[in-house]
């Protein structure tokens, strides 16, 4: 599936994975801080899925699906941690928890 926001969200997703540096805590924890952007651009992912009528586990392997091309050198403690701060914001949008407010 080709979405719009599509393309945005990889190189949003790609640039954050680049760019922060995960320290020992934070990949412990399995939880890390994105970007108003990344946030925003999940949500509108979201929703244009749900508007195709998928099911939230189609939305979530066509998530990950598009996150598994971007930075691949980048290891994959770091790329899970914020592939799963991701999904559970996804599943929030999905759902329409907390949509419309970046966190």
């Amino acid at each position: 599936m080709s979405l719009p926001g599509s393309k945005r969200l990889l190189q949003l997703f790609e640039r954050e994975l680049r760019d922060q540096t995960v320290d020992e805590a934070t990949v412990a924890k399995r939880s890390r801080r994105v970007s108003v952007d990344l946030d925003r651009q999940v949500v509108e992912f979201a929703a244009e899925v749900r508007s195709t009528g998928c099911t939230p586990e189609q939305m979530l392997v066509e998530l990950k699906q598009l996150l598994s091309r971007a930075a691949p050198e980048i290891p994959s403690s770091e790329r899970t941690a914020l592939l799963s701060t991701l999904t559970g914001r996804a599943i929030d949008a999905f759902f329409g928890d907390k949509a419309t407010k970046p966190r």
